[in-house]
C-alpha cells in the first residue's frame, strides 16, 4: 500500500526545524506517512533531479506543511510551493516560528489556518489532519522534544541577531552587519585562540539568523583581507578536505582591545513568580 506522503516546505537555513518535524510526524505513525524534506538525503536520493523529486512529491503529497518564518514567507519557493498544495486543495498548514505568528502571515498564506511550532496546544491541532490522510485514530503524542528543538534555533537566533547589532566596534572597525556578526560568532565557537570552525558550520549558524550563505562568504572574504581571520583547509574522516577559519592574533587583538564594548555575561534568567490558578483555561485559544 502506498504511503501516505507530508511534504514539509522550508529554506535551507531551517532545515534543523523541518528534519526535527520529520521525525516526529514518522514515529508518531510508525512509519504509515512519509515525509518529505528537501535537505534530507533520504528524501531526495544520489543521482535524482533534485526538481523533478520536488515535483513529484508536491503532486503526490497529502498534506503540506510550511515552515513560516519571517525570513522564509519572503522566499519564492516557500509561496510556489504552497500555491501547488493550494491549487490542489489538499490541506497546506503553515507551521509559524522565530516571530512569525498567524495572525502576522502575509496573503495568501495568512488565509490559511495556522500554528505555532512552540505551542503544544496548537500542535494538536495539526496532528489530527495528519490522522486522518491515512485514516487512523490519532495516537498519544510527546510534543516535548520537537518544541525544545524549535526553541534551541530561535535562542540561536536572537543571539547572533543581537550581536550583529552591537555596533561600536563595528563601527570603529568599518564592519557592515553581517561582517561583524560572522567575526562574533567565529570567536564565540573558538574553544581556544588556535580553533578552527568549519565554514559550512558557520553559515548554518548563521542561517538560523536569516543569514544567506553567500553573506557569510562575503563576510569571510572581507575579514581575511583586512587580517582579522584566517582560512585554512582540513581533513574529515573520510579524508575530503573542507574549509574553516579561525581568528588571527590581529582578529583576537581587536576584541581584547574592545572587550569593555563587547556583552560578556549572560543576563540574569527572570524569577519565576508562583503559579496562578486559571479559571476554566485550557491554554491559549489557536490562531
Amino acid at each position: 500500500m502506498q504511503k501516505s506522503l507530508v511534504f514539509i516546505s522550508h529554506i535551507t537555513e531551517e532545515k534543523e526545524i523541518a528534519l526535527a518535524l520529520k521525525q516526529l510526524v514518522e514515529t508518531t505513525f510508525l512509519g504509515m506517512i512519509e515525509v518529505f524534506v528537501s535537505s534530507d538525503p533520504t528524501s531526495i536520493k544520489l543521482g535524482r533531479k533534485w526538481l523533478d523529486e520536488i515535483t513529484h512529491a508536491l503532486k503526490t503529497c497529502a498534506v503540506e506543511i510550511i515552515l513560516a518564518s519571517p525570513e522564509s514567507v519572503k522566499r519564492p519557493w516557500i509561496n510556489f510551493e504552497a500555491g501547488a498544495g493550494w491549487i490542489r486543495e489538499i490541506p497546506v498548514i503553515p507551521l509559524c516560528h522565530s516571530g512569525m505568528t498567524p495572525s502576522n502571515l502575509p496573503a495568501p498564506l495568512g488565509t490559511l489556518q495556522a500554528a505555532t511550532a512552540t505551542k503544544e496546544n496548537e500542535l494538536k491541532l495539526v496532528f489530527p489532519v495528519l490522522a486522518e490522510a491515512i485514516g487512523c485514530t490519532l495516537p498519544q503524542i510527546d510534543y516535548s522534544e520537537f518544541i525544545s528543538v524549535v526553541n534551541a534555533f530561535e535562542e540561536t537566533s536572537r543571539e547572533i541577531k543581537a550581536m550583529s547589532a552591537t555596533t561600536p566596534v563595528a563601527t570603529t572597525a568599518g564592519f557592515k552587519p553581517h561582517e561583524w556578526a560572522t567575526f562574533l560568532e567565529a570567536a564565540e565557537k573558538s574553544t581556544s585562540p588556535g580553533s578552527t570552525i568549519a565554514v559550512s558550520y558557520l553559515q548554518e549558524l548563521m542561517g538560523k539568523a536569516g543569514y544567506r550563505a553567500i553573506a557569510v562568504t562575503l563576510a569571510i572574504a572581507v575579514l581575511k583581507r583586512k587580517d582579522l581571520i584566517e582560512v585554512l583547509s582540513e581533513q574529515g574522516w573520510n579524508n575530503e578536505s573542507y574549509d574553516v577559519v579561525r581568528l588571527s592574533d590581529e582578529g583576537w587583538r581587536l576584541l581584547e582591545d574592545n572587550q569593555d564594548k563587547l556583552t560578556l555575561v549572560n543576563a540574569p534568567a527572570p524569577q519565576s513568580q508562583p503559579a496562578r490558578a486559571q479559571v476554566g483555561s485550557d491554554g491559549d485559544i489557536p490562531f
